[in-house]
């Protein structure tokens, strides 16, 4: 799945799918390969994502992580939540050392299942942790963008090969 997701017209078609209702908003001459390693010291996190990739095109200037789940993880909402949260982290010391005073381009994790049964784990923190309404207002309430297979049928994919996968699997 790594390889398929690799070829950046496929990689851009499932954001324009999920985000832009299959509008080609994304365009895959505008993707750059970034490292995958999501290694942090402090954290102690030695773990990648699929695939990263590095969007520019003189008007949108973003990350965008593809993760390829096969089996329900009641932990990926977390999981997802760290992966995005270290990439800014890696952005931020590259900046430092630029010494850049610009903002941090966003960062976009679509996390893509491809598991036989419905996904039923938390989508969004919140269903995970128990927030304490005295707190709710402080919270920061993780929400994960999902696409699975045996859910929504209706995304609008516009690559042959990506629409295929997808209703195949």
């Amino acid at each position: 799945m790594e390889e398929f997701l690799e070829n950046n017209a496929y990689f851009v078609d499932f954001f324009n799918a999920y985000f832009f209702d299959g509008e080609r908003v994304l365009k895959p001459e505008n993707c750059m390969e970034l490292d995958s390693k999501m290694n942090d010291s402090n954290m102690d996190l030695e773990k990648h994502v699929d695939v990263i990739r590095k969007y520019n095109d003189g008007n949108l200037y973003s990350a965008f992580i593809i993760e390829n789940q096969s089996y329900v993880d009641m932990s990926m909402v977390v999981r997802a939540a760290v992966y995005e949260y270290v990439a800014y982290e890696r952005m931020l010391k590259k900046s430092k050392k630029n010494k850049s005073k610009e903002k941090l381009p966003m960062v976009h994790i679509l996390v893509f299942y491809t598991g036989e049964r419905p996904w039923n784990a938390a989508r969004q923190l919140s269903e995970l942790v128990e927030v304490d309404e005295r707190f709710e207002s402080y919270f920061h309430d993780y929400k994960m963008n999902l696409i699975e297979i045996t859910g929504n049928t209706s995304y609008n994919f516009n690559e042959e090969d990506v629409y295929n996968l997808f209703y195949i699997c």
